[in-house]
């Protein structure tokens, strides 16, 4: 089924039996989220190591991962990270139940901010800005928080399922004050003309049509080349927006990237890749290592090595 937005549909579009699967998944997220956050914590993990068990796609995708960005692990090693990245998405799948689902105030004394200066800073000189991150396991739930703050546009993607589409975007208009279909270019420099703030992922591989290559941890990957050119169109400043799981709740912090754009595409995405690595090595099982990050190869006919 093709991917399509549900926000112009009626939910009586998806009560056919082939939908009630999908719809029993989502009664029982919705039971899911009531859990007290140490409870969502501790249940996370144990679906995690479920999913590890049943996943072994996605473990391998992992290993192949481990092995490029970190040649210098031993299979020991990448087998333990492997398992605490499932453990980290089974946290963030019902992180983000508890995000659709429950009020974004009930986790906020487990929020910390850093660099409202910086938010203020950047606003203040009238051009929006452009936020980019990459795709970490407490995505959702930190991201619900973000509107406390900042009044933020997320880009986002499609999933395959119109039931999860449904929910997911109805959930997300409750809290953001504008969501943007990752395609819609439009709209994003209709929020940025109006001094909102726009949030890009930029860590994932969209093929070669809107790529550049530029290293990842010392390998070359398709990595999206927009960003750097909505920058200089607009002259909009970009902030790195890193966040991440602590022991006691999450940690979002801002910072604006310096000397941001420069005129060629493939410095401003080896910047991009730099801050993601730099984003990354502190929380390595947070990060979402079951992408397949470097399957469009530079050169034409090379086999993926996945």
């Amino acid at each position: 089924m093709a991917k399509q937005s549900t926000l112009d549909k009626s939910i009586k579009e998806f009560i056919s039996p082939k939908h009630w699967l999908s719809w029993l998944g989502m009664g029982a997220a919705f039971l899911i989220s009531f859990l007290p956050w140490s409870a969502l914590q501790a249940v996370g993990k144990i679906f995690g190591r479920l999913l590890y068990s049943l996943s072994p796609r996605r473990r391998h995708i992992c290993n192949v991962n481990f092995k490029i960005c970190f040649p210098e692990m031993t299979k020991a090693e990448r087998e333990q990270l492997t398992k605490e990245h499932f453990e980290s998405m089974g946290q963030g799948t019902l992180e983000t139940f508890a995000s659709w689902f429950q009020d974004k105030n009930r986790f906020a004394s487990r929020i910390v901010f850093e660099g409202q200066e910086v938010i203020d800073q950047v606003l203040a000189k009238g051009r929006g800005c452009i936020l980019i991150s990459g795709h970490f396991s407490s995505l959702d739930i930190c991201g619900s928080q973000v509107p406390r703050i900042l009044d933020v546009h997320p880009i986002y993607k499609l999933q395959k399922n119109p039931v999860v589409n449904w929910v997911m975007e109805r959930q997300r208009k409750a809290i953001f004050s504008k969501t943007i279909e990752r395609r819609n270019m439009r709209e994003v420099l209709k929020s940025l003309k109006k001094n909102k703030a726009v949030w890009y992922a930029v860590d994932q591989d969209y093929g070669r049509r809107d790529s550049v290559f530029a290293p990842f941890y010392g390998r070359e990957c398709a990595t999206i080349a927009h960003i750097g050119r909505i920058a200089k169109m607009t002259n909009a400043p970009v902030v790195l927006y890193d966040y991440g799981r602590t022991e006691n709740g999450y940690h979002l912090t801002f910072t604006e990237v310096p000397n941001f754009p420069t005129p060629d595409d493939i410095e401003n995405a080896t910047t991009i890749n730099r801050l993601m690595e730099e984003s990354i090595n502190p929380k390595k099982p947070q990060y979402f290592w079951a992408h397949r990050r470097f399957k469009t190869q530079k050169e034409k006919g090379t086999p993926s090595p996945y």
